[in-house]
């Protein structure tokens, strides 16, 4: 079994990095963890290539701990950002690289590379050297060398962030499918929270020194644990409404701090918050659930006047802007609407929907 198990893992430089993170990732789980730049991610990756000595903690393979094993006796492999090719060689050898390294046979070799490369669409380029080819295609055949190596654990770090959005497209539509990663274990990082989305068999959101949150991506996106994750999962990004609670004949109202904006509570909400015995709240709103067509809204529908701020067509969608009460919301269209700046508008807001978290820790207060 190439189960992976990390074990109270601690990584530091001038502050904690990772801090006490504990994970296991089963043989053949696509494990993907997201979160933003400079959190940590790829310190985390380099710490189970054994790139990064631990400053506590244990990493077991296989049911063997290899945390204090170097990188080439891990059976690790891994797939670098900065693509970390070797110059000197053509893209046939930078992907044969890890089968050399363990003598495999020429035939062998010759069809592993083949297979990547036409795979990933690089076959053409396997007679060029590094500095011959594109970005994207040097991210490629890097990828196909980690994915011939045949290792107990895959560790790809943002392995398709520089390709266009087609070529991103098929790879993750292949990387369901690809049996060399269905036979391992295999940790995905990304900023991208629609790649993780798409991609994990679960995922984890990367806070300050560990995962705020694990779950499937339904999990996550639906039931985000802090403000945090709910935050890093959507775009356009989730909006935030600092409010304070007030009961109404007897019904519970949030009112935001900033403005004149409010808005009832739904009642599985106000069970959730004590009737209203919190005092202040964080609300979030998803774009989504904010529409100025009522019939795109389910469930309990409460509808505020706006004022149009800005308006995007974005292909597929349509992102509007409006202000109501002071405060400005977040809303998706129809990518075929129109709208001025200062125009009237009508917000149908999913009150059902909406996730209410503690304003100091930012903990979902109805998770």
């Amino acid at each position: 079994m190439a189960r992976l198990e990390l074990d109270g893992v601690c990584k530091g430089f001038d502050r904690p990095i990772v801090d006490r993170l504990s994970l296991a990732v089963e043989e053949g789980e696509f494990f993907v963890i997201v979160g933003p730049s400079g959190i940590g991610k790829t310190t985390l990756l380099r710490c189970i290539a054994g790139l990064e000595v631990l400053d506590a903690g244990r990493i077991v393979i296989g049911g063997k701990d290899v945390s204090h094993i170097p990188p080439y006796r891990r059976n690790v492999a891994m797939t670098f950002e900065s693509y970390a090719l070797y110059p000197h060689l053509t893209v046939f050898e930078n992907i044969a690289s890890p089968l050399r390294a363990r003598r495999v046979g020429q035939p062998a070799v010759e069809k592993a590379v083949a297979d990547v490369a036409k795979l990933l669409r690089i076959d053409p380029l396997l007679d060029r050297k590094p500095h011959e080819i594109s970005g994207g295609q040097k991210q490629r055949t890097a990828l196909g060398r980690t994915l011939v190596a045949k290792p107990d654990v895959f560790l790809l770090d943002e392995p398709i962030s520089h390709l266009d959005a087609k070529i991103r497209h098929e790879l993750r539509r292949q990387f369901h499918h690809l049996e060399e990663l269905r036979r391992v274990a295999t940790v995905y990082v990304t900023h991208d929270y629609a790649e993780a989305l798409s991609l994990g068999d679960r995922i984890g959101v990367m806070g300050h020194g560990g995962l705020d949150q694990i779950g499937t991506a339904r999990e996550v996106f639906l039931n985000p644990s802090t403000l945090f994750v709910a935050r890093h999962l959507g775009q356009p990004s989730i909006n935030e409404i600092r409010c304070r609670l007030t009961t109404d004949g007897g019904h519970l109202r949030a009112i935001a701090k900033a403005g004149s904006f409010s808005f009832p509570v739904s009642s599985a909400h106000a069970a959730a918050l004590n009737g209203g015995k919190r005092a202040d709240v964080t609300v979030g709103i998803r774009p989504q659930h904010a529409s100025i067509d009522m019939a795109g809204i389910s469930g309990t529908v409460f509808v505020a006047d706006a004022k149009v701020e800005i308006f995007e067509p974005l292909g597929a969608t349509g992102v509007l802007v409006a202000q109501a009460g002071g405060v400005n919301l977040t809303a998706l269209t129809s990518p075929d609407a129109h709208f001025e700046a200062g125009q009237p508008v009508k917000l149908a807001l999913a009150v059902d929907q909406f996730l209410y978290f503690d304003p100091e820790k930012g903990r979902n207060l109805h998770v």
